[in-house]
């Protein structure tokens, strides 16, 4: 009896010593990369070792997915902290305060402050449909206000300054901006590439796309065509992804790849049209001290940018190529819009999702070109 006891102790002293190592190292897992195969097999070597003959003990499994078959998109309604509001108020009594004394500039500066918190705010959106109303910019005036009104429909001012705006400017049956997106109008075919590319990754039909390749763009007539393959760990969503695609680019979707094989329905070719804009900024400013300057606006919407490969090109044109790991695609995203009036054209090359190293949290690979206008 006293031996058998003995030996059940020991047993278990065994399995608990084992059960805190595998603990820890499971700690450890998030910290960098892993050579996995050589730590199953050292894992495998510790518990033959140490566990007494006859231990029948399960094998811990200390492997992670090596690549990602999907997201979960969350499209519930945002929830604003206390925090948020009080900024929100704040910035809208100083954005009422210029509003009133007509100094516009200063308003939109800070009406653009309260959209970082609330995109959708529908008096800060009204204002800035009726200050570019007053600047003659109608179809800003039109993109703010049609923002408004989806959030407010009921708001007898939104109604009235809608019914003033169409004796003006007529309401456009096809907007430039992409809804869903809340980012000023794109003036380029490369922006507005982008923000259709952000609003079929918040839809629920992308959420096993994987990976993502742009390919360059073509003209016809007054329009620009974007090529994207789109790879997918199951079954793509074809006729969804060319539906979102449609409605987000106000333009033509043509699928391009063939029917494929039975069990092989994982890709997808296609182009979606951009119609009334060119690829490149027309007024595109100068830049000087190009690193630093990257390095901050990288710093600023949360991204990480590996080396550049960089070439000069002819009229002062730099084009430069980055590594970008982004968590999500909208900070990707901000770092291109932030990083376009310095640029003629840009494109998102590649997309991969992937795990940071060690851990399952999703990130972006990308690999994107700009092309810069140099002092």
């Amino acid at each position: 009896m006293n031996r058998q006891c003995c030996h059940n102790k020991s047993g278990l002293t065994v399995k608990l010593c084992f059960a805190v190592w595998a603990f820890s190292l499971a700690v450890t897992l998030f910290a960098a990369d892993i050579d996995w195969d050589k730590l199953q097999d050292k894992a495998r070597e510790y518990q033959d070792k140490n566990l007494p003959k006859g231990t029948n003990v399960k094998n811990v499994n200390l492997t992670l997915p090596s690549q990602p078959t999907g997201r979960t998109i969350d499209s519930s309604e945002q929830v604003l902290t206390d925090s948020d509001q009080r900024y929100i108020t704040v910035h809208m009594k100083l954005a009422n305060r210029h509003f009133l004394k007509k100094n516009y500039q200063r308003a939109i500066e800070e009406v653009e402050l309260v959209f970082e918190r609330q995109p959708d705010h529908s008096g800060g959106r009204f204002m800035r449909a009726v200050i570019a109303a007053r600047m003659k910019e109608h179809e800003n005036a039109w993109h703010n206000v049609n923002i408004a009104r989806e959030k407010d429909p009921e708001n007898p001012k939104i109604t009235s300054f809608i019914n003033k705006l169409k004796t003006v400017a007529p309401e456009p049956g096809k907007t430039v901006g992409v809804a869903g997106i809340f980012r000023p109008l794109p003036i380029s075919a490369s922006e507005k590439a982008c923000d259709v590319i952000e609003r079929l990754l918040k839809d629920q039909s992308s959420y096993n796309i994987i990976g993502i390749e742009i390919e360059e763009p073509t003209s016809e007539a007054n329009s620009v065509w974007i090529p994207v393959k789109i790879t997918c760990s199951s079954t793509v969503q074809k006729p969804a992804i060319a539906a979102v695609l449609e409605k987000a680019s106000g333009g033509r979707v043509e699928i391009t790849s063939a029917p494929p094989p039975q069990g092989e329905e994982k890709l997808l070719d296609l182009k979606f049209e951009i119609a009334g804009m060119g690829t490149e900024n027309k007024d595109v400013k100068p830049i000087s001290e190009l690193r630093e300057f990257v390095k901050l606006i990288a710093e600023e919407v949360d991204v990480a940018i590996s080396d550049t490969a960089e070439r000069d090109a002819e009229n002062k044109i730099l084009e430069t190529t980055y590594e970008v790991a982004a968590r999500d695609f909208k900070p990707l995203s901000d770092f291109l819009r932030k990083m376009s009036p310095y640029a003629h054209k840009f494109r998102i090359l590649s997309m991969k999702l992937a795990y940071l190293a060690g851990s399952q949290s999703l990130i972006w690979r990308c690999k994107v070109q700009v092309f810069y206008q140099l002092p």
